[in-house]
């Protein structure tokens, strides 16, 4: 996580804001962050749409169950964990990026917060969010396969197939820089 640096300490050579006006372009350039709170309470709006659209998909699901093939319910649970991994992703993107970008978050005012946002590295969260995409994409593309025969080109299939394994070749390159430099962390 980001943190601030102590107040006291002081720099090794003087900074070039060091007068009146530099002090207050420092200090317009912090209470920028703020400005973020209004995009993390929007992606929060954005979740609960998400879990409004979530309720709708299932109940219309349970209904036109008896009448689906074996492959169509295949297709809605696969749309539904879609829909719950898109939601995870918001998630770890509200939470670590206000955490990261605005402020840290009191623990003490805040006793329901996940354990994993008191001990994920940046390096970490890179991880996650690459998993989650990988996730996505991987579950797009099975989507795919099962439509193949019925309104999927092979060209589109194998589009997909190139995004899961540049999304796969990525995921191992970030890992393997961040353990390379040593700041990934079991998270």
């Amino acid at each position: 996580m980001m943190s601030d640096p102590p107040r006291d300490a002081s720099p090794v050579s003087a900074p070039a804001t060091s007068g009146w006006v530099g002090r207050q372009i420092v200090r317009v350039v912090l209470l920028s962050r703020w400005a973020m709170v209004p995009l993390f309470l929007g992606l929060s709006l954005g979740l609960v749409l998400l879990v409004i659209a979530f309720a709708l998909r299932l109940w219309n699901f349970a209904f036109l169950l008896p009448s689906l093939t074996e492959t169509a319910v295949i297709m809605e649970l696969l749309t539904l964990i879609d829909i719950v991994l898109v939601g995870g992703l918001m998630v770890i993107i509200i939470q670590s990026g206000y955490e990261n970008f605005v402020e840290q978050i009191d623990r003490r005012h805040a006793p329901d917060s996940p354990a994993w946002m008191m001990r994920i590295s940046f390096s970490g969260l890179k991880l996650k969010l690459f998993a989650s995409l990988m996730a996505i994409s991987a579950i797009t593309l099975l989507k795919a396969l099962m439509r193949l025969e019925t309104d999927v080109s092979e060209t589109q299939v194998r589009w997909l197939m190139a995004a899961s394994v540049l999304f796969l070749a990525a995921y191992a390159v970030l890992a393997f820089t961040d353990r390379f430099a040593g700041t990934a962390r079991d998270d």
